[in-house]
């Protein structure tokens, strides 16, 4: 990987300062330009398989990180003006040049119970002639007490390429192996790390928005896993509810994002149950209704709601350079909400929707959108159901593994922006296990987590449970 480098930065193989050049993902290495071929060839990698049951520490010389302590005789460490005193790739302990380690064998450091060791896995290698390539061949179960490794899946180019920051600094704490970019490869090949070892408990951080999430929940559900991972979150981008209800917060970029400290919260936190819901839009214009089917795992809705997403859907499909960053996103959704407070697009809905929960037609107010919610957050961290009651004190709270869905209208966009900053409630229609939406007298704009479309009619939307996940929170 190239890199503008600061100043304090020294190549390993030349031992000067360097401006510019390379810094190995995995080791941690910084090489200069004019130096890399050198280093190649005399500067061996941290290694994602080695033979023998006993991992020695894999020290890397110089550039170590600020404040570090010598884990031999705990005096400040890598602080003259020159390279000097290492670093273990592995266990990330570092010690002075001078001091000997406590032990020769590394034990993988406080992160050991979520690392491959390298001593566990065996190569092979497949192909023929310039094709030829390692693949992993196997690989065992180590003696390491509460061991659940972790899969970090991620795509390089998310979050205005925060990805690729944050992709980056998990295989400098992981085995190389852990960690996979979407961008190369496909989520159901990432978690091939469960069928080799199809009796651990694998933990998955999914690096991404809620698009993401999904993907990666499908591709777990249809492997059939014999014990399913537990699935944890770190969102990049906008929006990100279902990160918000699980605890992981609202967005990270590389600037404020700490990997050992996100390490520490992976570890304290505690598997929970996710409802996923069917989703079944069926045209019923023919005989023979043509019908999609998706997965819920956050909301769905119709009306000027969906036809925001979709406007901005819309506009970033024809210019995604302009959607790079989280703050251009968030102007370009109110924007797309306010220009509809002039042109009530979606007037009349419910004149245009019959509503069923649980088989009983519910009596529809003047609206332009109704939410179908599984989480308490929306739109960006809104929690408009509330603690749920009625006037009949008959609702209760939203959860999301209940399961029950909660079933809310809206007045208008206007509506929107009132709810977002808490100056209105919902029109609170119900909660149910199975919601039933029927469409005539024109398209509507519908959107499913997030995926947006226009929807022809006459057409149903019906929605049943449909399974659950194993998530990770630390709410």
């Amino acid at each position: 990987m190239v890199d503008q480098f600061p100043e304090q930065t020294y190549c390993n193989v030349d031992h000067n300062k360097i401006k510019h050049g390379a810094c190995c993902d995995s080791c941690g290495i910084c090489v200069d330009d004019h130096n890399m071929k050198e280093a190649n060839k005399k500067i061996p990698c941290k290694p994602v398989a080695v033979a023998g049951s006993k991992l020695e520490h894999h020290w890397v010389q110089g550039n170590l990180p600020l404040y570090s302590k010598c884990a031999t005789c705990w005096e400040d460490c890598g602080t003259m003006p020159h390279i000097c005193d290492k670093k273990c790739a592995w266990c990330q302990q570092t010690i002075h040049e001078g001091c000997s380690p406590k032990s020769d064998f590394c034990d993988l450091g406080p992160n050991k119970t979520a690392i491959i060791p390298p001593t566990c896995i065996k190569l092979k290698s497949v192909g023929i002639k310039v094709r030829k390539h390692l693949v992993i061949k196997e690989a065992s179960i180590p003696d390491i007490e509460n061991w659940s490794p972790l899969i970090v899946i991620g795509n390089r180019k998310s979050g205005n390429n925060d990805g690729d920051y944050i992709l980056r600094s998990f295989k400098t704490l992981l085995n190389p192996t852990q960690v996979i970019d979407l961008n190369d490869d496909s989520p159901e090949n990432a978690l091939e790390w469960c069928r080799l070892l199809p009796t651990v408990t694998f933990r998955v951080l999914v690096c991404g928005g809620d698009g993401t999430i999904g993907w990666v929940l499908n591709a777990i559900e249809s492997l059939k896993l014999q014990i399913p991972p537990q699935v944890a979150i770190l969102p990049l981008g906008t929006g990100n509810d279902l990160s918000r209800v699980l605890g992981w917060g609202e967005g990270y970029t590389h600037e404020d994002l700490d990997v050992n400290d996100f390490m520490r919260q992976l570890q304290q936190a505690k598997p929970v149950k996710l409802d996923r819901w069917a989703v079944r839009v069926i045209n019923t214009k023919k005989v023979i209704g043509k019908t999609k089917k998706m997965i819920m795992n956050n909301y769905c809705s119709m009306g000027v709601d969906a036809l925001v997403t979709l406007n901005f859907h819309r506009q970033r499909e024809s210019k995604p350079w302009l959607f790079a960053h989280r703050l251009i996103n968030k102007l370009c959704y109110f924007y797309y909400g306010t220009k509809d407070v002039l042109e009530n697009e979606c007037k009349n809905l419910h004149k245009k929707i019959k509503v069923e929960l649980d088989g009983q037609l519910i009596e529809l107010p003047e609206i332009e959108a109704i939410v179908i919610l599984n989480i308490s957050s929306w739109g960006g961290g809104c929690q408009p159901w509330g603690a749920g009651h009625d006037e009949n004190n008959q609702l209760k709270p939203a959860s999301f593994n209940d399961g029950m869905l909660e079933v809310m209208g809206i007045y208008s966009s206007f509506h929107i922006a009132q709810l977002q900053v808490g100056l209105a409630d919902p029109i609170r229609l119900g909660q149910a296990k199975i919601v039933k939406i029927s469409l005539s007298g024109g398209k509507v704009p519908m959107q499913v987590d997030g995926e947006p479309w226009e929807q022809p009619h006459p057409a149903e939307l019906i929605l049943t449970s449909h399974s659950q996940a194993t998530m990770l929170s630390t709410a």
